[in-house]
């Protein structure tokens, strides 16, 4: 937890990096992750009011952090003295990502602690009839996808508008914090890549998945938020600011 006027400081340290690509180096290491206990998610769902709610980029002690904002029921943020932060660190195990199908199809790919595709496999009983929007093999693409190629993006972005694109702020789904057992755990979270085609580039993302236990298997939270046929809802992933940016007085933080 960081003070609501060290949170500004750290916001606004990020919006001077993100315009240096040598520093952005220094502190993103492509395969680091953050990390959330079950308490930081109880205090998530104790503060805030909305079905989304709010994490910040930052910079704090040369190091780079998150930092979880609640919204209220109309979807603006919830003033505070204290916000909860997290720093990027390394994932100490390798974590098998597990879906189950709303029949009977299990898919689990293990990713290595350098945020590789070690193995990957399927098991069906019984036909598919309803995939989730966004897969756990999708997903897992999409965060090896950002350990192959932040650094060529950021360096892209850092000469291209100045740093300007690059996210400050990102709108996350509620229920990427609901595990579906209902049971406590570790929630560990990823960077990722994801095409928009509206944009016609990569986008970064947020990805969540929870430590189921002590063995390493674990379910990405986002893949289970919105079981649906559709191939084309967005809503069941976090969103940058920029590019999408529905109105900036949403985000009071980066007005202080």
């Amino acid at each position: 937890m960081l003070s609501k006027e060290i949170c500004i400081q750290a916001i606004s340290k990020w919006k001077e990096t993100r315009s240096n690509f040598s520093k952005i180096k220094e502190i993103i290491d492509p395969t680091a992750v953050f990390k959330l206990t079950q308490e930081n998610c109880d205090w998530v769902k104790e503060n805030n009011r909305n079905s989304n709610f709010h994490t910040y980029a930052g910079v704090y002690n040369d190091q780079f952090i998150l930092i979880i904002v609640p919204l209220d029921e109309n979807g603006q943020e919830i003033d505070l003295d204290r916000y909860l932060t997290t720093k990027l660190t390394d994932l100490e195990n390798e974590i098998t990502l597990i879906e189950t199908d709303v029949v009977t199809t299990v898919s689990k790919t293990t990713l290595s602690k350098n945020l590789e595709i070690t193995k990957y496999w399927k098991e069906v009983d019984l036909p598919i009839y309803n995939e989730p929007t966004i897969t756990e093999r999708a997903s897992v693409k999409d965060i090896e996808k950002w350990k192959d190629e932040c650094l060529d993006w950021f360096y892209y972005e850092c000469n291209k508008a100045d740093g300007k694109n690059i996210f400050r702020t990102f709108t996350v789904p509620f229920a990427d914090l609901a595990r579906v057992d209902e049971k406590q755990g570790e929630v560990v979270v990823l960077f990722g890549f994801k095409y928009a085609s509206i944009y016609q580039a990569q986008i970064p993302l947020l990805v969540f998945v929870t430590i189921a236990d002590e063995t390493g298997a674990a379910e990405i939270m986002r893949a289970k938020s919105n079981q649906t046929t559709s191939k084309t809802n967005t809503s069941d992933w976090a969103h940058p600011c920029p590019p999408m940016c529905k109105d900036k007085t949403d985000y009071a933080l980066l007005d202080n």
